[in-house]
């Protein structure tokens, strides 16, 4: 089996284990997240969440990790949220002053994206980036949805990367290329701890 039909397989099965998270459970993971990002005993994201300025973030999908919470938080103490957005083939962030509706609109493959007019994040700006992935291995190694989007985006960033994922995300024989991103820290999420 090759690395394409092995990455396939991942992405079905993770999907699958996602789409049997409850709303209920994603609400209070949700809730929980950021008191898990602010409360991590890591000297680099203390560092970089005492002087950041711009956070980039996601607007989950398909059970994702929810970081709406997050979000919330982070505007709370005046640091400023960006999303990504598909356009020209590539992927940009934008600022998103709340997550008002009219901050978003439906986008590529129906995720929520920043609507037209608002300010765009340039790569040197942003500090911390949450970033969503299908799977990472314990290194960090992280497998994403298919498109490259957020490998080639962060490939020109100086940004703490951070993976948050629910536990059944970390795949030891996890497939990988080179140009494969790898966060600089990574956050499982206990899922048996929300179990109904």
């Amino acid at each position: 089996m090759g690395i394409k039909e092995e990455k396939a397989l991942i992405r079905q099965e993770i999907r699958a284990r996602r789409s049997a998270l409850t709303d209920t459970m994603l609400l209070k993971i949700g809730k929980d997240i950021p008191d898990l990002i602010f409360s991590v005993d890591d000297p680099d994201l203390e560092a970089k969440l005492g002087s950041a300025k711009t956070v980039a973030l996601y607007r989950s999908t398909q059970g994702e990790l929810p970081v709406d919470e997050l979000a919330k938080a982070l505007i709370k103490k005046g640091i400023r949220v960006c999303f990504p957005k598909i356009e020209n083939g590539g992927m940009n962030f934008y600022y998103c002053p709340s997550l008002e509706g009219k901050y978003f609109a439906e986008g590529a493959y129906g995720i929520a994206e920043p609507a037209e007019g608002l300010e765009k994040a340039e790569p040197a700006d942003i500090d911390i980036a949450v970033i969503p992935a299908i799977a990472y291995n314990e290194e960090g190694t992280r497998l994403g949805q298919g498109g490259g989007y957020y490998d080639k985006f962060f490939a020109q960033t100086d940004a703490l990367l951070v993976g948050i994922c629910y536990d059944f995300q970390i795949c030891s024989e996890l497939p990988f290329e080179e140009h494969d991103l790898t966060v600089d820290i990574l956050l499982p999420v206990m899922t048996e701890d929300y179990e109904e």
